[in-house]
């Protein structure tokens, strides 16, 4: 495949993989895309003679042909907030074990006393954030370098990290505090861990 027709495809491959249809629907797309590519390029074709200029609206057209998926299917629902569970007892644990003391000796911070409620509301946020996430790298995929930037990068990056911190920020006093020592949030993320690879090892959820 000439480097023109490699760029248009991978670009039609990343965004149909970030789509909201099934896996294994989505690899036979993209087969059947290459096989016509293939074939036009032998015939002297260009992959906008096959598929047209706008590459990214027959994307869209080939995801509304999938009809209506829900993303939130139950399965995938309990693997992500299984994730989010995890990485958030891990985050408190490792911050209040490491992080913590550090900032303490810099800057006259309150020593954090326990964990907070807060920690529970995060895997109910990765649930929802995944998906805007995926849908921000799509809306970049095929924009030029300043909307690559703005929408794959800026956008996921603000919303997950600077939206939460500014929420936190504000609410910090209001949130109740759980009298967890930091070792045992930190093991209670790992067996959380243990047992999320376990149920998911050999389910696919995506």
């Amino acid at each position: 495949m000439n480097k023109k027709n490699k760029e248009y495809y991978e670009k039609m491959l990343i965004y149909l993989r970030l789509s909201p249809i099934p896996e294994k629907r989505t690899e036979e797309l993209l087969l059947e895309i290459l096989d016509h590519l293939l074939i036009a390029q032998q015939e002297g074709r260009s992959a906008e003679e096959v598929f047209g200029e706008n590459p990214e609206a027959y994307c869209e057209e080939l995801v509304q042909s999938m009809g209506k998926y829900s993303p939130y299917s139950i399965g995938r629902f309990l693997f992500i907030f299984g994730v989010g569970l995890y990485v958030g007892f891990l985050y408190d644990g490792i911050f209040r074990l490491l992080i913590d003391p550090l900032l303490h000796r810099f800057f006259n911070l309150p020593h954090k006393t326990g964990m907070d409620v807060s920690i529970f509301l995060f895997p109910m946020f990765m649930v929802f954030a995944v998906d805007l996430v995926m849908f921000f790298l799509r809306k970049s995929t095929f924009m030029k370098l300043g909307g690559r930037i703005l929408w794959g990068y800026f956008l996921p990056l603000a919303f997950v990290y600077i939206v939460p911190l500014v929420i936190y920020y504000f609410f910090r006093d209001e949130l109740p505090v759980i009298p967890l020592p930091a070792w045992m949030s930190l093991l209670i993320g790992v067996l959380l861990w243990i047992i999320h690879k376990a149920l998911f090892k050999r389910v696919k959820v995506f």
